[in-house]
């Protein structure tokens, strides 16, 4: 029985330990190894391999106390997050279940990104009225004044006065929302 899977698992967010076997030469950045222990016992733990720097695997992460002798075999973690799903290695369903989501997904972006550009005024003063610095002090004054009911310090600087603005805009938004 081979020792730390539950700790590999949680470390790496797994379900269970990956089945592809390492091939001996190709890159990969996450991969579980079966540690040789003394008395012949085993041990999980995680190793990378960079094909071009490294020698050999790297151990990253070792779970367990006891020192290890060497490497008995290596399985890689697929990166699922990679964008082409041809090269993921899992079965069919879950290849095309996968692209469902990826299309879910650019949709979605595409409608948040639609709403983001509506919500962000495209005035460089932030608020159709308001064209010069003498007009955005004024505004903010007469904001300050009547809404507020205080009299804050204008800001100085020109983009200060903007940010300001911005974030009254920002407020303004988010309680009509």
């Amino acid at each position: 029985m081979i020792q730390k899977e539950k700790e590999v698992l949680d470390y790496l967010h797994l379900p269970s330990i990956p089945k592809k076997q390492w091939d001996g030469k190709s890159s990969f950045k996450v991969g579980v190894a079966v540690l040789n222990a003394p008395f012949k016992q085993q041990t999980y733990c995680v190793v990378a391999y960079d094909a071009e720097k490294d020698k050999k695997p790297r151990v990253t992460k070792v779970f367990s106390s006891e020192p290890y002798l060497d490497i008995e075999s290596i399985f890689v973690v697929p990166a699922y997050m990679d964008e082409d799903t041809q090269k993921w290695d899992v079965n069919e369903e879950s290849r095309k279940a996968a692209e469902e989501i990826k299309e879910e997904v650019k949709e979605l972006e595409k409608a948040n990104s639609k709403e983001d550009a509506d919500a962000l005024p495209t005035n460089e003063w932030i608020f159709p009225e308001i064209h010069n610095r003498e007009e955005a002090e004024a505004w903010l004054r007469n904001y300050n004044k009547k809404l507020r009911g205080k009299h804050n310090r204008i800001p100085t600087d020109e983009e200060t006065l903007k940010m300001r603005l911005l974030a009254i805009y920002s407020e303004i938004n988010s309680k009509q929302e």
